[in-house]
């Protein structure tokens, strides 16, 4: 689970240094929101990520989401020019998912097909040159498909250097939605939890951040969120 850090070192780069305990290294992972109060009924969750790197600031959010069986992004590698999509898998369930992932060209043309085992409660994320290495370098701007065995949380960053956006991809929106696949916090990188509540009635969520492995690094048993308002809560503190 541990890679040579390259474009994006949050993505890549498992550290086992818990949250807030003011590392360099960088801690990713993943954020569950769980209704306790309230039916969960309208409400989203966003993350903010913000890497601070050469006294420059860069941003980008990433959304939760449904979990979704079938799903596809729009994806784009070019060492030459630094541009890769980092993809960010989350398993919530508690059986393995086997998951079958197709790179197309823009003709259609298949590149290449990985089918990939990923454990009960586990996240993984990695850049797509990565996943299809050994295809000629990998330049293209194309589709990839992605396909489980079980509801999987996913989102995806486009990176050119140190710069990243979302990816949005084809699956539906949740109602709720409370899986966030992606977080990041240390080594200049932070992330904001912000969960946004819809509907007319205050509602009390639980937080649960879990590392790639599954397991809980830091629970917030009761965040507020209001009627028709917003609650940030920022990952390591």
């Amino acid at each position: 689970m541990i890679l040579i850090c390259r474009l994006l070192v949050a993505m890549l780069c498992l550290s086992s240094t818990a949250l807030g305990q003011g590392s360099s290294s960088i801690q990713t992972g993943y954020v569950a929101v769980t209704p306790v109060e309230g039916f969960g009924e309208g409400l989203t969750v966003l993350g903010r990520l913000e890497n601070q790197a050469d006294g420059v600031s860069f941003h980008g959010t990433v959304w939760s989401g449904a979990g979704v069986i079938t799903t596809s992004l729009i994806v784009s590698s070019d060492s030459l020019s630094g541009l890769d999509t980092g993809i960010a898998l989350v398993n919530p369930n508690d059986f393995a998912a086997t998951i079958t992932l197709t790179l197309r060209r823009e003709n259609g043309q298949i590149v290449a097909t990985r089918i990939i085992t990923l454990e009960r409660r586990r996240q993984i994320s990695r850049f797509i040159s990565e996943i299809f290495n050994g295809q000629g370098g990998l330049v293209l701007t194309g589709l990839l498909t992605i396909s489980s065995t079980l509801p999987l949380g996913i989102s995806g960053l486009l990176f050119q250097g140190q710069a990243f956006s979302a990816v949005p991809n084809t699956g539906p929106v949740g109602t709720p939605a409370l899986l966030l696949p992606q977080f990041a916090t240390g080594g200049g990188w932070s992330t904001n939890v912000v969960i946004a509540n819809a509907a007319l009635i205050t509602q009390v969520v639980r937080v649960d951040f879990f590392s790639s492995n599954g397991t809980i690094i830091k629970r917030l048993n009761s965040v507020t969120v209001p009627a028709a308002g917003v609650a940030v809560v920022t990952a390591g503190k």
